[in-house]
């Protein structure tokens, strides 16, 4: 704790961040969360706890989800001006007719994979046995496609919890770099994370999306540079976040946040930095989700925003 107040008072000055153009009152700002406040969103609750929403002219509100939480359909029904979901999920529901564009993703690499116990597999290729994942997903198909799982691999329903996995050496699980390594490793359990980008599956996650009616808005553009600043503020400095995600989320502790921020750092940052978009990137996404029978629709799911001012250098 102690380590924690000398990281808030000792905070440098903060980048600037330019208010919504015409704003005369703040713009309220709904942000829906696809899952429960954690590191994975750091950047956001980043952005607000070093007042960059503020200084932009936003009244940012971040909304905790959870299991299925349907943030997309939040969006385009007005419940919510900013929908954090998964980048395969907003191609798959553009398809359905859904309108909502990315404007920033908090991830670079995707945060799936399987965990193992250590010594079981060091590659996804090796794996064998009992894996449990959830069944017909994308993922799921993607990796029994690519490593041939039928008659090697039996996949089973995820039991939620590490219960049955801590219980089986040979149980292989399904897991994110932002939570069951770590939860583990406060258990006790030497474990191994396979990274699903290592095998051709590497989506955006955490990723920022608008109304596409909305894509031209000032507080757009103010909202995607502030959480930029955010993300950049969060690798620097993790401390003022994770304390709001401590107030929201009551199942962490401040030991596996500091577990968690580190392993995912990387992923935030991937090979073209903090809020970077390609179109090689959404378009790669799009061929594997067709190539396991997706129907996507990837033109006009992405919009760069980006400018060479609009990402202030971490402080």
């Amino acid at each position: 704790m102690l380590s924690l107040l000398l990281t808030l008072a000792c905070s440098t000055p903060s980048p600037d961040i330019a208010p919504a153009p015409g704003a005369a009152a703040p713009k309220r700002v709904r942000v829906a969360l696809n899952w429960y406040p954690e590191p994975e969103f750091g950047g956001f609750y980043a952005a607000k706890a070093a007042g960059f929403y503020e200084r932009a002219g936003l009244d940012v509100e971040i909304l905790p989800g959870g299991p299925g939480a349907p943030v997309l359909e939040l969006l385009t029904a007005g419940r919510a001006e900013v929908a954090v979901a998964a980048a395969e999920d907003l191609l798959v529901r553009r398809a359905k007719g859904l309108d909502a564009v990315a404007i920033l993703p908090g991830l670079q690499d995707s945060p799936a994979g399987l965990m193992v116990h250590a010594g079981a597999a060091t590659t996804l290729a090796e794996v064998k046995g009992r894996v449990a994942i959830e069944q017909g997903a994308p993922f799921e198909r993607f990796l029994s496609t690519k490593y041939g799982w039928s008659g090697k691999v039996e996949v089973v329903p995820t039991a939620g919890g590490l219960g049955p996995f801590a219980a089986d050496p040979s149980l292989t699980i399904q897991a994110f770099i932002t939570a069951e390594p770590c939860a583990a490793e406060a258990q006790g359990l030497a474990v191994t994370f396979l990274p699903a980008r290592d095998a051709g599956w590497n989506p955006y996650a955490s990723v920022a999306t608008v109304r596409g009616a909305d894509i031209d808005a000032p507080w757009v553009q103010a909202f995607r540079d502030a959480t930029a600043a955010g993300w950049k503020d969060y690798l620097a400095n993790p401390a003022p976040a994770n304390a709001l995600l401590l107030a929201a989320n009551p199942q962490l502790t401040p030991a596996l946040l500091d577990c968690v921020v580190r392993k995912q750092a990387p992923f935030v940052t991937g090979t073209d930095g903090v809020g970077a978009m390609s179109a090689a990137r959404w378009n790669e996404l799009g061929n594997v989700l067709q190539s396991v029978g997706q129907e996507v629709k990837v033109e006009g799911a992405w919009k760069d925003l980006s400018t060479p001012a609009s990402v202030p250098a971490a402080r």
